[in-house]
């Protein structure tokens, strides 16, 4: 950032239901989702957000089949084979969460957050991954959201050709950072 590394790391804190990393340099509280520091020194200070891809282990071995994956032989008598999130996932109320969803809407729907000029939006991937392609406008601008199935990558361009990069999260996280965001829904 402006010429500085910074490192992160989990500081075991969450803001509306989402964890708060902090740089090991100033100590600022950064929000993943609004991608900005939220207290300390670096407050207000942005980051760049870098595309991710959620995907099986299966896809991705296919795709880079070369990718090394760390091993559990760590030197440390911590049981591996274990999630201690998998309640959690099965789960279909968010952790932390104060949220009401509205008609038709869930919770935990894994959505593909977008923003563009201050107005925000998500895009449930269960619709995504079914349609492959939705068309749109989002503040004025003509948005083409594609999903390939081989990769479950998603991309999102504008009509200028500019790319923009989605933040994969749940719904209730999204709302809760961006109240006035709305949900896509499958007859517009």
């Amino acid at each position: 950032m402006n010429d500085r590394v910074l490192t992160f790391g989990v500081s075991g804190m969450l803001y509306k239901a989402n964890v708060l990393m902090y740089d090991r340099q100033t100590e600022s509280l950064w929000s993943q989702v609004r991608r900005e520091a939220v207290a300390g020194p670096l407050t207000g200070e942005e980051l760049e957000v870098l595309p991710s891809t959620l995907t099986t282990w299966d896809k991705w071995r296919k795709k880079y089949p070369k990718t090394e994956v760390l091993s559990i032989e760590t030197g440390f008598s911590r049981d591996y084979s274990q999630d201690p999130y998998a309640d959690y996932y099965e789960s279909q109320k968010g952790f932390f969460s104060f949220f009401t969803p509205g008609p038709g809407e869930e919770e935990k729907a894994l959505v593909a957050g977008v923003i563009l000029e201050g107005q925000t939006k998500a895009y449930p991937l269960k619709v995504l991954r079914q349609r492959k392609i939705i068309t749109e406008s989002l503040a004025g601008q003509q948005l083409t959201l594609s999903y390939n199935p081989e990769t479950d990558q998603i991309s999102i361009q504008k009509e200028t050709g500019d790319k923009l990069v989605p933040l994969v999260l749940y719904w209730f996280v999204w709302k809760g950072m961006y109240p006035n965001s709305i949900i896509f829904r499958e007859q517009e």
